[in-house]
């Protein structure tokens, strides 16, 4: 095997000291430019290769920035935690990261788009190096693009012609197994079935949906309705009461956003807990209790942290090496049950 040019070998050639090569490699200060560009032109002839630390600590630092925006603070507040992980664990790669954060209620408000507004615009004018975002589309994110920044997004995409990579859990998978869950432990099949979403035209939540309907091919159920909820719970309580006025005989409903509160709430005020079979998404303290209690038979995990961990490490890796990332990085969704409670 051929040997690996090292910093020692080029100190060598050269007659300097090592640390001198370390300086001049990486960018620190006490080094002629003269020696510093002869450093940079020997290593390149003798094949020398640094490793991702050394290119790291070479470069000037990344800035990066990391928005958590949905409607509730439980939900992204694990995105959040693995991003502030992996920073932690990338502490020595010459990054810093910023955290925006809107904890202010529904994202469907005036206060809520100007705060995604005006959190965009600051990154822009900033000239962050990149930015990972759990957030929802808006044209504001070109002008991320047009000004070089590298845009990746979690768990809710934008047009892709304006980011880089998006990272998720296969939310199409997600929804058929919500389908086959209900088919299998809803003992009457003939009852009619619900799915309580987000909002219609947001990727994730549409092709959640759509799992669920492909899935009906191979487990047929009755499916009566699919309500859109704008992820307010508000609206998710008046909209599940219609919808047990119009089907007193409801069998099960699928809540495949994390807006699960509307929806329990008005099964629980009709005296229809236990009766009527609910699977949600994700985990929450209360939503643990729920699970505990027997009132949600599963959810379905979407393991919010590692997407914003592995996210942020992704990022990293591509502004480091400039090589491209997989537009589309999919986690497998995982069923969580009283059973496995305590590994969530």
């Amino acid at each position: 095997m051929e040997k690996r040019t090292t910093i020692y070998d080029i100190a060598k050639v050269l007659g300097i000291s090592t640390a001198t090569v370390n300086r001049a490699l990486t960018g620190k200060p006490r080094v002629k430019e003269e020696t510093r560009k002869l450093v940079i032109e020997t290593a390149a002839k003798m094949g020398f290769k640094p490793n991702a630390l050394a290119r790291s600590l070479a470069r000037r630092p990344l800035r990066l920035a990391v928005i958590g925006f949905t409607s509730f603070p439980e939900f992204h507040d694990p995105f959040l935690k693995g991003t502030q992980d992996a920073s932690e664990e990338l502490a020595d790669y010459n990054i810093k990261v910023d955290f925006f954060r809107y904890d202010n209620g529904a994202t469907n408000t005036p206060e809520s788009d100007r705060f995604l507004e005006e959190t965009l615009r600051q990154i822009a004018d900033a000239r962050y190096d990149g930015v990972l975002a759990l957030a929802r589309h808006t044209d504001t994110f070109q002008m991320l693009r047009d000004r070089g920044i590298y845009v990746a997004t979690a768990v809710n995409d934008i047009d892709t012609r304006m980011r880089d990579f998006h990272i998720c859990y296969n939310s199409f998978v997600a929804g058929r197994i919500a389908a086959e869950l209900i088919y299998r432990w809803m003992p009457d099949r003939s009852r009619p079935v619900a799915v309580a979403s987000g909002f219609r035209g947001l990727g994730i939540h549409d092709r959640m949906v759509g799992g669920f309907q492909e899935q009906l091919q191979h487990t047929p159920l009755n499916l009566c309705a699919v309500l859109y909820n704008m992820e307010n719970e508000d609206i998710a309580f008046e909209s599940t009461h219609r919808l047990l006025d119009n089907f007193p005989d409801l069998g099960a409903i699928y809540i495949n956003s994390f807006n699960y509160r509307g929806v329990i709430r008005a099964v629980q005020e009709r005296g229809r807990a236990g009766d009527i079979l609910l699977i949600t998404s994700d985990i929450c303290g209360e939503l643990r209790q729920l699970i505990g209690d027997g009132v949600v038979s599963a959810s379905i995990f979407q393991n919010q942290y590692e997407q914003g961990r592995r996210g942020l490490h992704l990022m990293c890796q591509a502004l480091d090496t400039a090589e491209p990332v997989e537009d589309t990085i999919s986690i497998d969704p995982q069923i969580i049950l009283s059973s496995n409670l305590s590994l969530f």
